[in-house]
């Protein structure tokens, strides 16, 4: 009996610290919020309990786009729908391990899709048209519902781009589109298209006939879209890009050789005309190349300033540094106090600074240099540096630049006033700044090199601007 009662009261005690030690560790299984798909989602399997990470069972899986965190989170956006249970294990500083049995709901998703009025098409001529715009969804295709059809030569791709050289003219033209995502029910859109008659091209030549010619111009960010289906004398003639020296479009613009289609919005301007071959070919007979031009302006703007960052000839220049030579944008420098917070620099040889600016009307204006140092200061005359307006001379005198600031991050310009007054003839006018070589340079240096930040064109009577080169700095 003593033996017993000793033996009771230690069971007890043994139970008591079991039982407070499974108190302090539930882990209950329990149906999480619902979700839905397409739509971020968060819930927990925490406990609350400290030091605890979390994991899923070896064999279980959370829905589509939900990810399971060790501290409990689930977050995500669900990519499915429907009913879905998985087992997760709660594991302790020990290694103890709890398992829970959890469900979640994941309902379909919303797509939305609404048509638009198609532009006009062409037979014969390349047509080329986005209609992905269905929302709700980052992963989105298009079909064609079935029983209806697209007109003769369109074809549309699984991204949505509707494409294609029409081959048969129709009015009021109509057809359905299927918007569809994973875990969401597919949502329809109706378009109406206008297929007029094109131009007829002779196909009974025996040859292919293809000339030169010049595309209209193009826009730095304006969409640009234009055909170079220009040859005709067989049928189903088809037509390939040929860009040479590594040399292509502006970026943003792209060669559409499917339906021989130039295309997008061009984010830089060209130096000039550029030149690029087409190939036009068909099955049977000798194929011919054009050499087709194009031109793409920067955007006006109406100004007396005008940063010498973005002039037009930055990207064909070079120029000598201490140790290196730059050339193009790289001689282009950050300096937070000039004008713009940029100068061209590493003009210390022989080099045209070149500007190009519009004036409404003819007038004269007094000119003012924005122009600093890196190499001290020195003096300009006509003998180290010429200013052409027109390419006639102006006399100026002498220019003293200083060098203030000993850095990019304090270099500063100083305005400096050209005399006499210069003339500007209604439309475009080139006004050059030709930095002469100099046998007294400083160094290794072939010329007096200043830091190039802006001009100013003062008290001219009419509206001036020019194109900046924006893509300079871009």
């Amino acid at each position: 009996m003593k033996f017993i009662k000793r033996f009771v009261p230690l069971l007890l005690a043994v139970f008591v610290v079991f039982a407070a030690a499974c108190s302090i560790l539930p882990f209950e299984g329990k149906a999480l919020k619902n979700g839905k798909v397409g739509i971020e989602y968060s819930d927990s399997i925490a406990t609350g309990t400290k030091n605890m990470y979390y994991d899923l069972d070896y064999d279980s899986e959370l829905p589509k786009g939900l990810v399971l965190y060790d501290d409990g989170t689930i977050t995500g956006i669900p990519e499915e729908a429907g009913e879905f249970t998985f087992k997760a294990v709660m594991i302790d500083m020990d290694d103890n391990e709890y398992y829970a049995d959890f469900s979640i709901s994941i309902e379909k998703g919303s797509l939305s899709y609404t048509s638009f009025a198609l532009k006009d098409g062409k037979t014969g001529e390349p047509y080329l048209v986005d209609i992905a715009t269905a929302t709700g969804m980052p992963s989105i295709t298009y079909t064609i519902k079935e029983g209806t059809a697209l007109p003769a030569g369109l074809n549309l791709s699984v991204d949505g781009e509707l494409s294609g050289i029409p081959s048969e003219a129709g009015e009021g033209l109509t057809f359905t589109v299927v918007a569809s995502a994973e875990g969401c029910e597919p949502v329809e859109a109706v378009y109406t298209i206008n297929i007029e008659q094109g131009e007829q091209k002779e196909e009974g030549l025996g040859h292919i006939v293809f000339e030169d010619f010049a595309l209209p111009d193009g826009l730095v960010g304006e969409a640009y879209e234009q055909s170079v289906r220009k040859a005709y004398g067989v049928p189903n003639i088809t037509y390939r890009f040929n860009f040479s020296g590594g040399n292509g479009l502006p970026a943003g613009m792209s060669g559409n050789k499917d339906i021989g289609l130039v295309t997008g919005t061009p984010q830089d301007s060209t130096n000039g005309q550029i030149r690029f071959r087409v190939i036009a070919s068909a099955e049977g007979y000798e194929s011919v190349t054009a050499y087709v031009t194009l031109t793409v302006y920067d955007v006006y703007v109406e100004t007396a300033k005008f940063e010498t960052e973005l002039i037009d000839s930055v990207p064909l220049m070079s120029g000598a540094g201490y140790s290196s030579a730059p050339s193009g944008r790289g001689m282009i420098q950050s300096c937070p106090n000039m004008s713009g917070g940029k100068s061209l620099g590493y003009l210390n040889k022989p080099v045209d600074v070149v500007y190009k600016i519009t004036a409404d009307a003819d007038t004269t204006a007094k000119l003012v240099l924005g122009l600093g140092s890196e190499n001290g200061d020195f003096t300009y005359d006509n003998s180290r540096f010429r200013i052409l307006v027109n390419g006639a001379e102006v006399n100026y005198g002498t220019l003293a630049v200083k060098q203030t600031g000993s850095s990019e991050t304090d270099f500063a310009s100083t305005a400096l006033t050209i005399s006499p007054l210069i003339n500007l003839a209604a439309g475009e006018n080139t006004i050059t700044f030709r930095i002469l070589a100099a046998d007294d340079a400083p160094g290794t240096f072939g010329a007096w090199g200043c830091l190039f930040d802006y001009i100013e064109l003062k008290e001219a009577s009419c509206a001036l601007g020019w194109r900046p080169r924006v893509a300079n700095i871009g």
